[in-house]
């Protein structure tokens, strides 16, 4: 567009010089004006045709210029309603701006109501969870309880059948009268630690056997085929002697013995006796000595003798013999070794020494055997 308007101008340049030259020089005159003025005012003429043509040039050749010089106040109307929009435009977006800012709070509240009630239900789950545990628990000691029932049960009826059939079967014994005392001793036996497990439960069942075998034949019952159960103990207790038997690496003493007063006719109810059956006295060790001045005395011999006794039961409860519950004692005296002892002691006469000695191992279940000599204290 420049090049053509420096050649449309130039050109028109050109022709208006040599128009106003052939006027000047022809001395031309235009409405009666002098040639001079004419020449002025052909160029002025000429230089107004340069811009209208420049112009016209323009507006035809770009659309821009068009719209420039014929479109400006329709441009500036449309700029101005932009601007009109551009602002509200503007306050619309600063609305929506504030409304945006709105929504991410009003949505950071709900992401944190939401992080809040997952938090909870988090928990709940866990507490929904424990629970459910200690109901499997409960449901488990439920069930549990419901089969120790059922085997108390299954017991109870056995032994209520036990018991009609042992009072059935005594004829020779008073009815009332007291069997067994609370704590006696039904039986007793030594049991091997370091053993397995089934060995151990072989040998609890061999002391329970001979325990009731025991009762019977103390009713004067003899057993037949079918095995008749006379006396009565928890499954607990027989499987806590087998647990005690399991972790114990020695020999125990097992005594059976009843716990409360039994009336013949009626099951004997009993618990188990556990204890580490340790080696007391060797053989032929002196238990007790005592020096008796037969000259001061004033009790029989056979009195002293007791008295002497007594004390050598003491002595050796005192060093772990378990002694008869009932009784308190830890062995008999034969009547001959007490006859010789009160001969030997009035034939010495004065002062005497009493002697006990073992006669052979004694342990914690005993029972204690002992050989007495009376010697001259005298000497």
């Amino acid at each position: 567009m420049i090049v053509i308007m420096a050649i449309v101008g130039g050109l028109i340049a050109y022709i208006a010089d040599n128009m106003g030259s052939k006027i000047g020089k022809k001395r031309m005159s235009v409405f009666g004006l002098r040639p001079k003025h004419t020449s002025i005012l052909l160029t002025v003429l000429s230089g107004m045709l340069i811009s209208v043509l420049t112009i016209g040039v323009m507006a035809i050749s770009s659309e821009s210029t068009r719209t420039a010089l014929f479109g400006m106040e329709q441009i500036r109307a449309e700029l101005k309603s932009l601007n009109e929009e551009k602002d509200i435009a503007q306050e619309a977006l600063a609305q929506a701006k504030a409304e945006v800012e709105e929504k991410n709070s009003t949505i950071s509240e709900l992401d944190e109501k939401i992080r809040e009630s997952t938090r909870a239900n988090n928990e709940m789950e866990a507490k929904l969870a424990e629970v459910n545990d200690k109901y499997a628990v409960a449901q488990k000691e439920v069930t549990d309880l419901t089969a120790s029932k059922d085997a108390l049960t299954s017991e109870v009826a056995a032994l209520e059948e036990s018991t009609a059939i042992l009072r059935q079967g005594i004829i020779s014994v008073r009815e009332g009268q007291v069997f067994y005392r609370a704590g006696e001793v039904v039986y007793a036996g030594i049991m091997r630690g370091g053993l397995s497990h089934e060995e151990n439960v072989a040998q609890v069942n061999w002391l329970l056997d001979n325990a009731n075998a025991s009762v019977l034949h103390r009713l004067g019952i003899e057993e037949k085929k079918e095995k008749l159960q006379a006396i009565w103990l928890s499954n607990r207790v027989v499987e806590q002697a087998v647990e005690v038997l399991d972790r114990s690496k020695g020999n125990m003493l097992f005594r059976v013995r009843t716990i409360a007063n039994i009336i013949v006719g009626e099951v004997v109810a009993c618990d188990i006796e556990m204890t580490d059956n340790e080696f007391i006295y060797p053989d032929n060790t002196l238990i007790l000595s005592e020096k008796v001045n037969l000259r001061k005395l004033e009790a029989s011999y056979d009195t002293v003798i007791m008295s002497f006794l007594n004390k050598v039961n003491r002595k050796a409860v005192e060093a772990g013999v378990l002694p008869d519950p009932i009784t308190g004692k830890v062995g008999n005296m034969d009547a001959n070794t007490m006859i010789e002892a009160s001969n030997e002691m009035r034939k010495l006469g004065g002062t005497v020494v009493l002697k006990a000695y073992a006669r052979g191992d004694i342990t914690t279940a005993g029972p204690v055997r002992i050989r007495l000599e009376v010697v001259d204290g005298d000497e």
